[in-house]
């Protein structure tokens, strides 16, 4: 507390009271009427030595000088750790034909980004999408540092994936601060604000078959057409009539050259010379992919003239 002739006084314009009157005021500090301090924002963190000059009000030359020491104390940041995950696709398709095949790959890459404001150590994703095969990390991250590299997931498609036309799944990424505080993101496909999964929408040979055909020779529907069995050389197709004989039997079914037309080629031929006649006869279709898994399709084949 200021004191004048040894008294404690009063700032104020009344009789007793003191004037003031800054001196040497530091930046970032004001000196207010009242005699209090206030410090700017962002100012530095230090000691500032605030001069100024009391006066008694009914002596105006009774003055006193006074220094005074402001600390102003260092900010400590709340800590708020948080982390980011953006995972995209990329098919690599390694024949070069424009179709997902199995056997062919994806790879994913990642970008992970620290969002919050501490350094983040042990960072590290976990995949759950059965059979990828993850590599890279753990990795250190600075506060606003996005990686774009260290982390990569290689995925070798699969008939199921052909089947339904697109792969969808979701990485999460794990951090850790340094009051060892777990954060953890689900990815995104584009935004390190979102968390929708990553969707890659794939064309494969997917087998459908046509079940009618009518060989009159008019140019349509001359054959049994099998779509998509180009991709599974590894078949076989066999027609049944309505009693069950086997009147078609064939490996390596292409469309083209090893295909029915309406005559009967089974191990029990029936005037082979000659169509088979109209009705409904029954296909059992076998066939297996690169990884030598074996599908079945079967159903009515109808045949009219």
């Amino acid at each position: 507390n200021d004191t004048l002739n040894g008294n404690p006084v009063v700032i104020g314009t009344s009789p007793g009271q003191v004037s003031l009157t800054a001196v040497t005021v530091p930046a970032g500090l004001t000196l207010n009427a009242d005699g209090t301090v206030t410090v700017a924002p962002n100012t530095p963190a230090g000691n500032y030595t605030v001069e100024y000059t009391i006066c008694e009000v009914t002596n105006p030359t009774n003055c006193s000088t006074v220094s005074s020491t402001v600390v102003v104390s260092a900010i400590i940041p709340v800590s708020k750790p948080s982390i980011a995950i953006v995972k995209t696709a990329h098919f690599n398709d390694e024949n070069g034909d424009g179709n997902a095949k199995v056997g062919e790959t994806i790879t994913y890459n990642f970008a992970v980004t620290n969002t919050g404001n501490v350094a983040l150590t042990n960072v590290y994703i976990v995949d759950p999408l059965i059979g990828i095969t993850m590599t890279g990390g753990p990795i250190y991250l600075a506060v606003g540092e996005e990686d774009t590299t260290s982390f990569t997931g290689i995925y070798s498609i699969v008939q199921a994936d052909i089947n339904l036309g697109s792969i969808s799944n979701q990485a999460e990424v794990f951090g850790t601060s340094p009051d060892h505080i777990v954060v953890k993101d689900k990815s995104d496909d584009s935004s390190v604000l979102g968390d929708k999964p990553t969707v890659l929408p794939i064309s494969g040979c997917v087998i459908k078959v046509f079940n009618a055909i009518s060989p009159n020779e008019d140019k349509k529907n001359e054959r049994f057409y099998i779509q998509g069995i180009e991709c599974y050389p590894d078949n076989r197709v066999e027609i049944y009539n309505r009693w069950g004989v086997l009147v078609f039997e064939r490996e390596h079914y292409d469309n083209v050259n090893t295909v029915f037309r309406g005559f009967s080629e089974g191990r029990t031929t029936i005037k082979s010379t000659e169509g088979l006649p109209e009705g409904t006869y029954y296909y059992v279709l076998k066939y297996k992919d690169n990884e030598s898994n074996m599908y079945q399709q079967a159903g009515y084949l109808y045949l009219s003239k």
